[in-house]
């Protein structure tokens, strides 16, 4: 047995897998991300270990039998986040993360002046990245700076909760803009520019190496042997690809969950910045992914279902299928946390137009749910500029679960969607797998494998034609609103 842990944005999720690659058990458990001032989003890193302790402790009275079998353990989680640590380990603030974006002058600032490192570090310097964050943080928290001696990435804080070792992986580092892409080593240069020189780095592993032993008491908790290995794991999307066996360009992902990303993998390390791509070390050696990374995913839809108070998102969704007779007469924009690809804008906001008296909550919600299809179809064509087109996406996340979404994402994109068995937990599933092969239990060739195909979405090519002229208004609305929010572009 093997055990996938995904740190996720808004919960902790655990899959137990058998050597049948089948997932036995999961759970999920959530918690909450304050948000002090607009921009921000920190959380609580000692709240991660609690759902994590949770989650084990559920599958330990559930399945006894099978936690006693259990080989390793690997882990996935969100990515960019800053954890910083004192000497005695305790964290000095609460973690910014990926989704923060109070960054965004020292975004600029590396852009202007570190051109240089733009192919080097795989992508340009955004706010939600580590590096600008600990740059924001040396101008204006030093005292955290000066307080903290350990920098840790959030699953690798978890990673040093379980078994003592300050490691990360290298798909996770490769998120950080201070990483050395090519490489797949800490770049002094870029760690220099972000004033971070006075940080210790966690150690960088493969993703499939092991990292350390569950620490023993926590073994006896949870009904493990002793000597259970911990595997490095994974960012979430390398994850996620992982467990859908996407590991080279033919096939593609769709990951939506509270972002959305769309990534094709790579042999090779070939950056494409020009369209804020991000190219990132995949979780296998020598490889490499892609990946338009947006901020937007069905957070959207939960934001909605508050202000609605419709607190069932599958319902919500549900009623809108149930009068979906094509394009909507809305046209909204998903960006409540701001966007990188294609546009790199911390400042652009969520916005709908066409409002009317007979406007309806199925209105509104379907013209969301438009906006993220066509933001997804915005960072396919942005990947269409510098990585080869796979002849389909797999689609992953919590947004896997509605056929709906899935039906329009395709025709919108004009390309095959598949879903796989797992999907939803698509990350764990990943980081379960990296486990295996960390101990010897299979080879990456034998273990990473497509696996069932529940059901397969093609595109609808009548609706397809008529989503085209919506997809150039949503273009167009974008740049005629970017300025209104504080931009100052033309």
């Amino acid at each position: 047995m093997y055990i996938g842990i995904d740190l996720g944005t808004s919960a902790v999720k655990i899959a137990l897998v058998d050597h049948y690659q089948d997932i036995v058990a999961s759970t999920e458990h959530a918690f909450a991300t304050s948000r002090p001032m607009p921009g921000w989003a920190e959380q609580v890193p000692e709240d991660w270990f609690r759902c994590v302790a949770a989650g084990l402790d559920e599958l330990a009275f559930r399945h006894r039998d099978q936690m006693a079998q259990v080989a390793s353990i690997g882990l996935a989680g969100q990515m960019h986040g800053v954890v910083l640590l004192d000497r005695n380990n305790a964290p000095v603030r609460p973690a910014m993360l990926w989704n923060d974006s109070r960054a965004a002058a020292e975004a600029a600032d590396l852009n202007e002046t570190h051109r240089e490192l733009d192919d080097i570090v795989g992508v340009k310097a955004m706010p939600g990245f580590t590096g600008p964050k600990l740059l924001w943080l040396s101008r204006n928290d030093p005292q955290s700076l000066e307080r903290a001696c350990y920098l840790l990435f959030p699953k690798d804080y978890v990673r040093f909760k379980l078994c003592g070792n300050r490691s990360t992986d290298v798909s996770d580092a490769a998120g950080s803009w201070l990483l050395d892409q090519k490489r797949r080593t800490w770049s002094h240069q870029a760690i220099q520019a972000c004033q971070a020189e006075n940080l210790i780095l966690p150690e960088i592993h493969e993703s499939a190496q092991p990292t350390g032993v569950l620490d023993s008491e926590l073994a006896k908790r949870w009904g493990l042997p002793g000597g259970v290995v911990i595997a490095a794991g994974a960012g979430d999307v390398a994850a996620g690809c992982i467990g859908m066996g996407i590991i080279d360009s033919r096939h593609g992902l769709v990951s939506l969950g509270t972002s959305a990303q769309v990534v094709v993998p790579s042999s090779s390390f070939r950056p494409h910045t020009e369209k804020l791509v991000h190219t990132f070390c995949h979780a296998l050696p020598n490889t490499w992914f892609h990946m338009a990374a947006l901020l937007n995913g069905t957070s959207v839809l939960d934001a909605l279902s508050r202000w609605t108070g419709i607190v069932d998102v599958s319902s919500m969704i549900s009623s809108v299928e149930s009068r979906f007779d094509g394009p909507g007469e809305l046209l909204a924009l998903p960006y409540f946390s701001g966007e990188r690809t294609p546009h790199n804008d911390s400042k652009i906001k969520g916005a709908v137009i066409g409002l009317t008296h007979s406007s309806t909550t199925e209105d509104i919600a379907l013209a969301f749910i438009e906006s993220l299809a066509f933001s997804l179809a915005d960072g396919l064509e942005a990947l269409a500029q510098g990585a080869e087109q796979p002849k389909e996406l797999v689609l992953i996340g919590g947004g896997s679960k509605s056929p709906f979404l899935a039906d329009l994402i395709a025709s919108v994109l004009n390309i095959t969607i598949v879903k796989h068995s797992g999907a939803e937990l698509g990350p764990a599933l990943g980081a379960a797998r990296l486990a295996r092969i960390s101990v010897n239990h299979g080879t990456a060739e034998s273990i990473i494998t497509r696996l069932p195909v529940l059901r397969t979405f093609e595109p609808d090519l009548n609706l397809q034609k008529k989503y085209e002229g919506r997809l150039k208004d949503f273009r167009n609305l974008y740049r005629a609103l970017r300025v209104d929010f504080g931009n100052g572009r033309a």
